[in-house]
């Protein structure tokens, strides 16, 4: 299986349900190889992942969504089929992450303790080995955190509710 697959399946199946940018599908790939590393061992997919400023990306997933910029991914670059397993996989990675904001999943694989953590270096082109996501939190961390900007504006909004209209107004 190629990341661009992964890529593709995710917008095909669940691009109505969690709409993504590049940036947002891109973690999402990203997320998809820590799960599958950390419940089979072995990677889903063979394409390099490099650590950017932004975050985990995958090339091909850049080249086939790019041109889009910050606009919502509006179809897949291709129907592919996903085996049975793989399907499961993403899925579950789609319905966990998928909620979530691009901004809270940059932040999330950004993390102390995550691979890109470990292996990012401001100007270079650092890739994000299998063995550095086993060696990881990425794929056993909570992504409802109180780190994540989401939950942030939530418990802001339960526990002073006219903040953010104060907010809204001024």
């Amino acid at each position: 299986m190629r990341a661009i697959d992964v890529a593709n399946y995710l917008v095909e199946r669940w691009g109505r349900v969690y709409p993504a940018t590049i940036h947002k599908l891109n973690r999402l790939v990203y997320l998809v190889q820590a799960e599958a590393i950390a419940t089979t061992g072995e990677p889903l997919f063979e394409d390099r992942i490099e650590a950017w400023q932004c975050g985990p990306v995958v090339h091909a997933v850049i080249h086939a969504f790019g041109e889009q910029g910050d606009a919502m991914i509006a179809a897949p670059t291709e129907h592919v089929e996903v085996k049975s397993d793989a399907v499961r996989l993403i899925d579950s990675v789609a319905e966990k992450y998928g909620p979530l904001p691009a901004f809270d999943l940059v932040s999330f694989v950004r993390r102390p303790g995550g691979a890109w953590a470990r292996v990012y270096a401001p100007g270079r082109e650092a890739e994000i080995t299998s063995d550095a996501i086993k060696a990881s939190a990425d794929a056993s961390a909570d992504a409802s955190g109180p780190e994540l900007f989401s939950a942030m504006l939530d418990a802001v909004a339960q526990n002073m509710p006219r903040a953010l209209k104060m907010l809204e107004t001024s």
